[in-house]
């Protein structure tokens, strides 16, 4: 994506980092906060699973995400084997099972509600 962003924004490639302008600072940003795509066309869901394995669900127990085999050792998202057709909920699924882990985890807290 890199080059495509620079591409979008006129800076030239090989413009240091320390080299680039406080307008180019602010086209970066804008391009940023604003890029836009156009979609032409839908992939098959077969496609939308990009990561596979992970730590089987049947080693970690699914209320606080601590590992059956090696006590205090705790799991969160993508290290999980959940795949499924998921349709974007693995960041829900990393969200609940970092947020399990954290509160279980010895001294941990649930942190600002």
């Amino acid at each position: 994506m890199i080059p495509v962003v620079i591409g979008r924004t006129g800076i030239d490639g090989s413009t240091k980092a320390n080299s680039i302008t406080k307008e180019q600072r602010r086209s970066l940003l804008r391009l940023l906060k604003c890029f836009e795509l156009k979609v032409s066309a839908k992939r098959p869901i077969e496609e939308a699973v990009i990561t596979s394995g992970g730590v089987s669900t049947n080693e970690i127990d699914p209320a606080t995400m601590c590992s059956k085999l090696v006590k205090g050792l705790y799991f969160a998202g993508e290290i999980i084997d959940a795949d499924a057709y998921t349709g974007g909920f693995n960041l829900q699924i990393a969200w609940s099972t970092g947020r399990a882990a954290g509160e279980s985890f010895p001294g941990g807290s649930p942190g600002p509600e």
